[in-house]
């Protein structure tokens, strides 16, 4: 019996707020929407894909130098986000940028079992976020003899702008969407606030619960 007096309680809450409820929903949404297409600054992602090779000009495969291959691209990965690599990459664009504003622009991933590394940059501009995916990729080719005297990477596929190549963030719908629900979450929450600390008497079933008492009759209200 109490949860289905709760129940009506929550149902009641809901029809006496719907209005201020979908009011909020909306302006909340719409907030996410402004912000999304003129506050956020659009960011793009390039990828540049290099090959860890085994060395020699061998077609035959081995086993063990992939195995061993494998193995090295963690430190591969190490070695491409390290001073040494971006010190390079930023003098040869001309950067504006320090080496940790930089790093944080790149990620270094391979997949399980697979030889191929990949370079994602994501930057504000899609022309220079190419540009530094490729240069890492180059720098590290070059370096990586000095610095391990290994010579087995080689671009597999480097990055390009395209005309399909579209932002990455922000993202319109998702945003959007977000923030309707948060509205609506946000309406809710303050709809069942007010009904919380609201104390006033409203109809005789507030009467009785607030005196205890049975109520024996009532009086209407008179129009003028």
């Amino acid at each position: 019996m109490e949860d289905s007096l709760n129940v009506e309680r929550f149902l009641s809450v809901l029809k006496r707020n719907i209005a201020s409820i979908i009011t909020s929903m909306l302006l909340v949404g719409i907030l996410a929407a402004l912000v999304t297409y003129f506050v956020m600054t659009p960011k793009y992602e390039a990828e540049t894909q290099m090959l860890v090779s085994s060395p020699g000009d061998s077609v035959v495969v081995d086993f063990e130098n992939i195995e061993t291959n494998l193995q090295l691209i963690h430190t591969y990965r190490d070695i491409m986000l390290s001073k040494t690599i971006l010190e390079d990459v930023i003098t040869n664009l001309d950067l504006d940028m320090t080496v940790q504003e930089l790093s944080r622009q790149i990620t270094v991933t391979n997949q399980d079992q697979s030889q191929v590394l990949s370079i994602t940059v994501v930057d504000e501009s899609a022309e220079r976020a190419v540009e530094i995916s490729n240069e890492v990729a180059v720098v590290f080719q070059e370096r990586i003899v000095e610095i391990m005297y290994v010579d087995n990477i080689s671009i597999y596929a480097p990055a390009s702008v395209g005309p399909d190549m579209l932002p990455v963030s922000p993202q319109p719908l998702m945003n959007i969407v977000l923030g309707l629900v948060a509205g609506l979450v946000l309406g809710m929450a303050l709809a069942f606030s007010r009904a919380y600390f609201d104390k006033s008497v409203k109809n005789e079933g507030d009467v009785q619960k607030v005196l205890g008492l049975p109520v024996v009759g009532s009086i209407a209200k008179i129009e003028d």
